[in-house]
């Protein structure tokens, strides 16, 4: 027979032919002869040959239509074996490069402006798929993919020489959490090739391993490779969210027309590296990296159809982020220049690309199988980093992890990136139980080696952190065992009422991944509100660090309202406004730029009163004050839609008096070693009775020392404190312990 064949587009088979019974049927009895299976051969190759027609006839008739609806902008194969658009450049490029030759002819005889807004819709085609242009001669297209809009793409005439608008840096840039850690960051052809092919760990290091997952969970197959080779600075530029330099050679693909999508897609493809090496791929199923949709991107194109980049000259790109996030899928923005032989070739600016799932893959969290997200351990997590990240700030219903969805707007949630402490979960058991108790919680938290609140504490990880990473997970436990399932219709808060902590043993957590145990030991059911009490630990490397309990109350307004302190709502002083007369002694340091004490979003002490000899217990007193500032950092962070400040900070305010009342006393010279503030054997107890927020004026706070201990080169000092809130006291803590240098150690 001879072989079938016809000029078009490859699709699946259009037409099957049926059976000649039910496939469920059973076969009937009987014993083939050779006229019987030719005669079954003839049949087949007869219904194959009529199916192929269809198909052809269907197909002609399809792309007619298309033709006659726009235009077709899928290629027929190339001869010579030059590669197909969608092949060499991938489909955003290819989009891109259709909607410029359609406009170039909507527009002519005008000559296209050299800067054109495009702004993507839905998700760009992965596969090889005809698109259709919609052009007007207002300098507007729309490319479409069947019905979908993917793209619209608006020519304009303001071009600038000044490059694009500068942004405003905030005073703490957002340090993104990477979801793999690698000391990777220069790329050659040949690791450029290797992450095309899939070998990401290969290339990235064992963080990125994703051995033992299904084939349709691993990312998929990358375009043709654009670079040569790729830098990346993850922290660097201007934003400090990376800065990425890298080179592309033309080349020549035998096509004609506007050659600016080129450059684009080569700033799109050092946009997936940089994805890649985040790690952002490993929460999401069949990872593929598309533009961002909603984002109008600025193309500056310096020259006409045949480019002003220097022949034999490569494209140089220095590609700044200035954006880094992960809601609703994780993104990266950027600017973009790029030169060849020294010129400016183009300008992008808002440059943004997106990872998604594989079309179809289910992001819910799995009852039994897990994500394909791997913990520290090698294991499936139970939850990823993506659905933390809802959780906390995104819909916790869009990926089902809350559970039943609840209509009020204000929910218990995990604080925003930046100061979030959770980052995957490894194990979740609820209890079976009508009361939840015994419902367990496994997390992780990967410590970065150089987190801000350890920059900006001076020294090691400031106590506030470590009471966070202890906290967080409490709270997360108690929305997955339901806690807010005793008032679904109700806004909810979360409240930590009380707790206390003990370091085991001495450990710098920073560069390793502390495993967080949660325990529901009892839940109380009130009217308007539910309170949770738990027993938690810390740890690493196989090795508890911290351990402790605490309560967590989950409360409507109502009964938010009724905590009026730690003095049923009277209003009282400090110690040192109740001595009639001022202590002798009593001096107040300049400690607003002591590093030492805290810098940055913790520099937590503004006016200082000491009083060697005073307080409760006749061994030092200190009173701190600070005022209360609207745009804190910190309210930006706790909560999403319930901006309040932590507890933590309130204690790490008194542990940095304690500081500071034996830096200005000579009890010490300089900052502690790095591990944490708390110090080991010594448990913390705190107490919540109020919160600070936004409209509040003043924090206080005052610290009695009861003991000065001195041994081997350290000096131990033991405090009690209370934390105020204009004139109410809220806070309290016991056996504030800080271990300090001796300043005289070495003394005989």
């Amino acid at each position: 027979m001879d072989e079938l064949d016809f000029d078009g587009i490859p699709l699946e088979p259009l037409h099957r032919p049926r059976p000649d019974h039910d496939p469920a049927a059973p076969v009937p009895d009987g014993t083939a002869t050779p006229t019987g299976i030719a005669r079954m051969l003839a049949r087949e190759a007869q219904r194959a040959h009529a199916a192929a027609l269809d198909a052809h006839r269907a197909l002609s008739a399809w792309q007619a239509g298309l033709v006659a609806a726009g235009t077709l902008l899928a290629p027929a194969p190339r001869p010579g074996g030059v590669p197909d658009v969608w092949e060499r450049w991938g489909g955003p490029a290819s989009a891109l490069r259709a909607a410029a030759r359609a406009l170039a002819e909507a527009m002519a005889p005008r000559p296209c402006p050299g800067v054109f807004t495009a702004t993507w819709h839905d998700p760009v085609p992965y596969a090889p798929a005809p698109l259709r242009a919609h052009s007007a001669p207002d300098g507007a297209c729309e490319v479409l993919d069947g019905e979908r809009a993917i793209l619209t793409l608006r020519a304009t005439d303001d071009a600038t020489d000044e490059g694009p608008p500068r942004r405003q840096v905030p005073r703490f840039p957002e340090e993104f959490h990477p979801h793999a850690v690698t000391d990777i960051h220069r790329l050659t052809r040949a690791e450029l090739d290797a992450l095309a092919a899939g070998d990401v760990a290969g290339v990235f290091g064992p963080a990125h391993d994703q051995r033992g997952l299904e084939p349709d969970e691993l990312p998929a197959p990358w375009p043709a490779r654009l670079l040569e080779e790729i830098t990346v600075g993850p922290r660097a530029g201007r934003y400090g969210q990376g800065l990425l330099t890298a080179t592309a050679r033309p080349a020549d693909d035998g096509n004609v027309g506007p050659r600016w999508p080129y450059p684009v897609a080569a700033a799109l493809e050092a946009l997936r590296v940089y994805a890649f090496h985040q790690g952002l791929h490993l929460c999401l199923p069949g990872a593929r990296v598309l533009p961002l949709p909603g984002r109008p991107v600025r193309v500056e194109w310096r020259g006409g159809p045949a480019g002003p980049e220097t022949p034999g000259e490569p494209w140089r790109l220095t590609v700044e982020v200035v954006e880094l996030g992960l809601l609703p899928r994780p993104y990266a923005v950027a600017d973009c220049e790029i030169t060849s032989g020294g010129r400016v070739v183009a300008r992008l600016h808002d440059l943004g690309a997106t990872v998604r799932e594989r079309p179809g893959a289910g992001l819910a969290p799995h009852p039994e199988r897990g994500c394909c997200r791997k913990t520290s351990s090698g294991a499936r997590a139970r939850y990823h980093e993506l659905h933390i990240a809802h959780t906390a700030e995104g819909d916790p219903a869009e990926l089902g992890t809350l559970g039943a969805a609840v209509t009020a707007p204000v929910r218990p949630r995990l604080p925003r990136a930046g100061l979030r402490m959770v980052d995957r979960v490894v194990d979740l058991h609820r209890s079976d139980g009508p009361e939840r108790a015994g419902a367990r919680l496994v997390t992780e938290h990967d410590v970065p080696a150089d987190p801000w609140y350890a920059r900006e504490h001076g020294s090691g990880l400031p106590v506030f952190a470590l009471m966070e990473m202890a906290l967080q997970p409490l709270g997360l436990l108690g929305g997955l065992s339901g806690a807010a399932h005793a008032h679904p219709d109700r806004p909810l808060v979360c409240r930590n009422l009380e707790g206390r902590a003990r370091l085991t043993r001495a450990c710098d957590p920073r560069s390793s991944t502390v495993v967080q145990e949660s325990v529901l030991l009892s839940a109380t059911v009130l009217p308007g509100a539910v309170v949770d009490r738990y027993a938690f630990s810390l740890s690493t490397g196989g090795e508890v660090f911290c351990t402790g309990e605490a309560a967590h109350g989950y409360l409507t307004p109502e009964v938010l309202a009724l905590r009026q302190g730690l003095d049923g709502g009277t209003e009282t002083l400090p110690w040192l406004e109740r001595r009639p007369v001022a202590p002798a002694g009593a001096r107040r340091p300049d400690v607003r730029h002591d590093g030492r004490l805290g810098r940055g979003r913790l520099a937590l002490l503004e006016d200082v009163v000491l009083v060697p000899g005073g307080g409760e217990h006749g061994a030092g007193y200190v009173l701190c004050a600070k005022a209360v500032d609207p745009g804190d950092w910190f309210f930006g962070r706790h909560f999403p839609h319930d901006p309040v400040l932590p507890g933590s900070v309130g204690v790490q305010m008194l542990f940095q008096a304690v500081r500071a009342f034996a830096l200005y006393t000579g009890l010490t010279d300089g900052p502690p070693g790095p591990g944490p503030d708390a110090v080991p054997g010594e448990e913390l107890r705190w107490t919540y009775r109020g919160q600070i927020l936004r409209g509040h004026r003043r924090v206080r706070g005052e610290v009695h020392i009861r003991e000065v201990r001195a041994a081997g080169g350290t000096v131990l000092v033991r405090a009690d404190g209370s934390v105020w809130r204009d004139g109410l006291r809220i806070h309290r803590a016991d056996n504030i312990a800080v271990a300090l240098p001796d300043a005289r150690r070495g003394a005989p």
